[in-house]
């Protein structure tokens, strides 16, 4: 069923109006979503995977069983968040990258919506292998029933025929409330591997018990208030998880977009029970309509907007659904009111809340006009959601003065906090979409792209995507773009500017984005292009002015001239000690006596002081006799004294490039998606607690190029200042790495799809050598600081042996250690997160790898938290089987780690050994 949408049926959806046709058919949409990904994934995906994970054969039972079957297992969330997992496996392009790791894996555990279908029709068979869960359960979605298998986390039998299953595995049926709604905490997929962040909770058969009649009690109270909201809920609902609170005065409940029909609730208060019931099913159903029309006109989902009802910045669409869910409740408050006992609620707290609810509605309703672009239908279902809420309003009575007072107060004190933590931005003026212009035509053909292309895509964007650049950065070298006059065009502009940059035109490049500048002073992406085409032309002192200032310039709104300084003053923008900090950190040097008293004996000891631990010093050495032209490094403020002396003793140039603060607040404003291992806000001075990012070469020539090209991503009052991704095809150069090795690079280094460890893994033929071992370039052993292209690449054999040699020659007893380390085996998941073992012994079978250990360390401990890293702490054994990581300790399981690859910095675990080639 296709519903028939219009501004009349738009806003009569918005309001509860029962299970009618439009409502059921909006609703529908999310089965027929799931049926389409799934048969898209059997068309799409190569044979051998397809073979390798017995998916089609899952596919071919499913569909045999009958329609409303079908629609039961198919339109469960745990069906549809398999669905969500496989697509985001695809879009990684997980079959080609990864296929045995993660999608061959993921593809196999299809066969439990299969057997559930199987189950439900009575008839068929089906034999196939699946994961159990942590506690040994393998769950059927849409039938309600669970199967106790055997160990956790193990490869299971899952057989059925003719309703019946192989071996009579013990069973649970999962309890359903009113109007068939499932009470879940059996199903893992549920709990949306890691996605949200709760504390899911597992129930013994009396907390079930207190959790369902306490559901029940809430459902029956929604049904008074109003039948057809109920009608509709029970019909939106399908699946209710239990979590825990970490505070009982805190009540916590959610909806996610990939597990349609899943709501997440705990227990409280009966008046938040309640509320919040009403309140997730409105995020369900905006949820359902938005995957049908777009509400909002290109939404970029940058979180810039207050929201009365969170801490954080919001995407429109975060306040879109904010606002509709707490309409909902606003209309059920009301309703509740209408009983004559207030369905037993305290009548004073339902007003009050309703009170308060309604103040946030009508702030959010005002974000809303003022910056989102509605789509017709969009304006329409606004309108309606603003309509309904003042009926509510005005059929509430009024809490009693002095509460009305704290209400106001308490939200005022919200908006000032956020106010003083996200000043405001010029970003937020938002502008009519960019219209194609056919001046820039010509320019556009050149580079192989329509000329409908507009840049809206970067246009007052603080993470823009820009397909223009990755047109120029593929434009063959002989092909010239046609003449562009500065400040004609805002698309050629952008063009001319973009291509001069990567053919290394620094000058033009930077006429061109000050052009841009000029035609749209509020788009930071202008900016932050002009200021790094200024670094290639030695204007570092200005280009960083404009990276840490680009808020003030927009605002400004005056356009840069290309050949005059935009600074007020000359002034320095950081501040670094004039005197050694009063009580310096000890230096901890995680080297043996022997290497240690060789060191302090050494010309390099004032970078082990630098740096406090050493890390990097084989480089530091490298730099040091030509191997290498240049590096860069962390210096904290205890270090900066001795690095001055080391620099001066070496005959080494330096340049400052910023300060980096590694524990600021900032960090949580930005999009989890846009961090990498560099993790860390700007800060305009050394001190306690920060770090200089400091570059060194041999020569002022060297020294220039790595400056240039060499900015690391940096938090900047909130947000991520990227390096312009053509700087991606100079640094590598700068820094003197293989050709190979930075081909390999720019091509796998994606932090949201790729794991460039693996990667290399996939490239390396024969034993991997311990010249070729990235793992530990952050410390004082690592003989390379770069990801090679395998771990056997020849020029890095080449580089690495050479140096190698060369502090042989000077410090013998630490390039035996060295050697020494290097050769250690190493459990790798991904960037973030490498670790390496003492007293271990690796022993390997056809499908496991075992790591017998007597104690662990992360070897890159960036994350403020690692619960790998704590569970491989608690044990003394590890197995790797497949993506889980199995912890024992002296035999008793302990737990597993699940390595995903469906979400930012892919995770693909593996054990490498090194030879000494």
């Amino acid at each position: 069923m296709t519903p028939r949408l219009d501004q009349s049926t738009i806003a009569a959806f918005a309001r509860p109006g029962g299970w009618t046709d439009t409502t059921r058919a909006v609703f529908a949409s999310r089965y027929l979503n799931t049926l389409v990904g799934v048969r898209r994934l059997a068309s799409l995906l190569p044979e051998p995977v397809l073979a390798a994970s017995g998916f089609p054969g899952c596919l071919e039972a499913l569909t045999e069983a009958a329609a409303p079957v079908q629609r039961r297992v198919l339109g469960h969330p745990s069906t549809a968040f398999w669905v969500e997992v496989a697509w985001d496996l695809v879009r990684r392009r997980a079959h080609e990258r990864f296929p045995d790791v993660h999608l061959v894996p993921h593809l196999r555990e299809f066969a439990r919506p299969a057997c559930a279908a199987l189950y439900l029709a009575g008839t068929g068979q089906l034999d196939a292998t699946v994961r159990a869960d942590a506690h040994g359960r393998v769950s059927l979605p849409g039938a309600g029933l669970t199967l106790t298998m055997g160990e956790p986390r193990r490869r299971a039998r899952l057989a059925v025929k003719d309703a019946t299953f192989a071996g009579d595995p013990p069973s649970f049926r999962v309890p359903r409330l009113s109007g068939g709604i499932e009470l879940n905490w059996l199903d893992h997929d549920l709990r949306l591997g890691g996605r949200a962040d709760f504390s899911f909770a597992d129930l013994d058969p009396a907390a079930a018990e207190r959790w369902r009649a306490t559901l029940e009690e809430q459902l029956h109270l929604i049904a008074r208030v109003s039948e057809p909201l109920a009608e509709e809920l029970s019909g939106g609902v399908n699946v209710i998880v239990p979590v825990h609170s970490p505070d009982e005065r805190r009540h916590l409940s959610g909806s996610f977009r990939e597990a349609p029909g899943l709501v997440a609730l705990s227990l409280g208060r009966p008046l938040s029970i309640v509320e919040a019931l009403v309140h997730e099913y409105g995020h369900q159903k905006l949820n359902a309509i938005m995957t049908i029309v777009p509400l909002i006109v290109d939404d970029a989902g940058e979180p810039l907007h207050y929201s009365p009802w969170r801490d954080d910045p919001r995407p429109l669409t975060g306040l879109l659904h904010a606002v509709y869910s707490f309409t909902m409740a606003a209309h059920f408050h009301r309703g509740l009111l209408d009983l004559p006992d207030a369905g037993g609620m305290p009548p004073e707290e339902v007003v009050a809340r309703a009170y308060r609810i309604g103040r946030q509605i009508r702030v959010g309703l005002d974000g809303l006009r003022e910056h989102a672009i509605l789509s017709p239908l969009g304006t329409a279902f606004v309108a309606e959601i603003a309509a309904w809420a003042e009926e509510c309003a005005d059929g509430l009575p009024l809490p009693p003065p002095g509460d009305r007072r704290r209400i106001d107060a308490d939200l005022a004190a919200h908006r000032a906090r956020w106010d003083e933590r996200n000043p405001p931005s010029p970003m937020l003026d938002e502008p009519a979409p960019v219209l194609p212009d056919p001046a820039a035509a010509g320019v556009l053909r050149t580079l192989g792209l329509p000329e409908q292309w507009v840049p809206n895509g970067v246009v007052r964007r603080w993470y823009p995507g820009d397909s223009l650049l990755e047109a120029a950065r593929a434009l063959p070298e002989d092909v010239e773009l046609p003449s562009v006059t500065p400040g004609t065009s805002l698309t050629a502009d952008l063009a001319a500017a973009h291509v001069a940059y990567v053919r290394g035109d620094y000058r033009a490049a930077a006429e061109h984005y000050a052009s841009c500048v000029g035609l749209d002073p509020r788009s930071p992406y202008f900016w932050q292009c002009y200021a790094f085409a200024l670094r290639h032309l030695g204007r570092r002192d200005e280009a960083l002015h404009i990276l840490t200032q680009t808020e003030q310039l927009m605002a400004k709104a005056e356009p840069p001239a290309a050949d005059q300084d935009i600074r007020p003053s000359a002034a320095p923008i950081l501040m670094l000690p004039s005197a050694p900090p009063a009580h310096p950190r000890s230096v901890l040097l995680p080297v043996s006596e022997p290497v240690e008293a060789e060191l302090r004996g050494s010309p390099y000891w004032n970078f082990v002081a630098a740096t406090l631990a050493g890390a990097q010093l084989p480089t530091l050495i490298a730099v040091a006799h030509g191997l290498k032209p240049a590096m860069d490094a962390w210096i904290p403020e205890d270090g900066w004294h001795p690095f001055l002396a080391l620099v001066g003793e070496l005959g080494l140039r330096y340049h400052v490039d910023a300060c980096f603060d590694r524990f600021s607040a900032q960090l949580a404003q930005v999009p989890p998606g846009q961090l990498t291992t560099t993790r860390a806000a700007f800060a305009p001075a050394l001190t306690e607690g920060t770090e200089a990012h400091v570059f060194i070469a041999r020569d002022s020539a060297a020294l220039d190029r790595v400056v240039a090209a060499g900015w690391y991503p940096l938090i900047v009052n909130g947000k991520l200042v990227n390096k312009h991704r053509a700087d991606h095809d100079k640094f590598g150069d700068a820094l003197g790495y293989p050709r190979c090795c930075q081909d390999f690079f720019r091509a796998r280094n994606n932090w949201n799809d790729d794991n460039t460890y693996y990667a290399a893994l996939r490239n390396t033929r024969g034993d991997p050598s311990l010249l070729c071992n990235p793992f530990i370039r952050h410390r004082v052993h690592g003989l390379i600081a770069y990801m090679p292209c395998s771990y056997t690449c020849a020029s890095t054999r080449q580089y690495a042996a050479r140096l190698r040699d060369v502090i042989r020659a000077e410090l013998p007893a630490y390039a035996d250690e060295i050697e020494r380390k290097s050769a250690k085996p190493l459990l790798c998941v991904s960037e973030l997160r490498m670790y390496g073992f003492t007293g271990e012994t690796v022993t390997r079978s056809a499908d496991e790898v075992n790591i017998d250990y007597e104690s662990v360390e992360s070897l890159y401990p960036v994350e403020h938290s690692d619960p790998l890293a704590d569970l491989l702490a608690s044990g003394n054994r590890c197995t790797l089987d497949g993506n889980l990581i199995h912890v024992r300790r002296n035999g008793e399981y302990l737990d597993s780690y699940e390595a995903r690859n469906d979400r930012h910095g892919p995770e693909c675990p593996f054990v490498i050994s090194f030879g000494r080639r």
